[in-house]
């Protein structure tokens, strides 16, 4: 019977009868192209990169600690000066009474407590001179005398040891000190009622001082001291006539200072 149909009827038959080819399904959208990634835009900032991984360090000794220092203390001052000014016979049997005195220093501050109040030693001389006008008579040979005038003289030379204590208040400095030390001692005179005239005297004596210093400076100050020194050993002397009188004798001075502390 296919046999006796005509040969484009039995194309087209054949063609119905064929099933049509499937069509490829959409990949599933897990499969489906991947997404393209986007560029960096201008305005975010780059990841950071990881942090290497730490280096294991080696063991280092620990520093030792610096001892423990005390409070700092002020530096020693050293100080010298030149003081100058009257002084005053308070005993002795001889005149004149007021005379002046010129007394350089040194001082050494070994110690300063509280950042205030400093001890130290001072070395110190002194040179004090009475003197006035009198009447004496020179012998003219034959009983006669020629009447003169001339001078009466006492000095000292001093030297003396003291233990200061300085309390420092700003710009004011009030000070104490007290020590020991040694006169010499000189007398002279020509008149008749002091004969021979000349006596000497070396006797140890104390002394007692206070003042008020006041800087004016870089290490300048200027002062004001008083002084009193008592002689241990108060020989008499004996005049030609034999009557004993006493010639040296304590003394107070009262002196301004110019001194430079450093």
């Amino acid at each position: 019977m296919l046999a006796t149909l005509p040969i484009p009827i039995l194309l087209a038959l054949l063609a119905q009868a064929e099933p049509a080819p499937a069509e490829p399904s959409a990949q599933p959208q897990a499969e489906a192209a991947p997404a393209a990634t986007a560029e960096p835009g201008a305005g975010a900032e780059p990841a950071p990169e990881p942090a290497p991984p730490p280096t294991a360090l080696a063991p280092t000794e620990p520093e030792p600690k610096p001892a423990r220092e005390g409070p700092s203390r002020p530096e020693p001052r050293m100080m010298f000066g030149f003081c100058a000014g009257a002084d005053f016979q308070l005993s002795g049997d001889v005149s004149p009474k007021v005379g002046y005195s010129i007394s350089p220093l040194f001082q050494y501050d070994y110690l300063r407590l509280a950042d205030r109040l400093a001890l130290g030693m001072r070395a110190e001389f002194s040179f004090d001179r009475f003197q006035e006008l009198v009447t004496a008579q020179a012998d003219m040979g034959g009983g006669q005398f020629q009447p003169y005038r001339t001078t009466r003289s006492l000095t000292y030379f001093d030297f003396a040891l003291l233990a200061t204590a300085t309390l420092h208040l700003s710009r004011v400095q009030p000070w104490a000190a007290a020590g020991v030390g040694l006169a010499l001692g000189n007398f002279d005179s020509a008149e008749a009622a002091y004969q021979p005239g000349d006596f000497r005297t070396t006797s140890p004596l104390v002394l007692g001082a206070g003042g008020l210093d006041m800087a004016v400076g870089r290490g300048a100050l200027v002062g004001l001291h008083v002084e009193y020194r008592g002689l241990l050993a108060q020989p008499s002397s004996v005049l030609a006539s034999g009557q004993r009188i006493n010639v040296f004798g304590d003394r107070l001075s009262v002196q301004a200072g110019l001194l430079y502390q450093f």
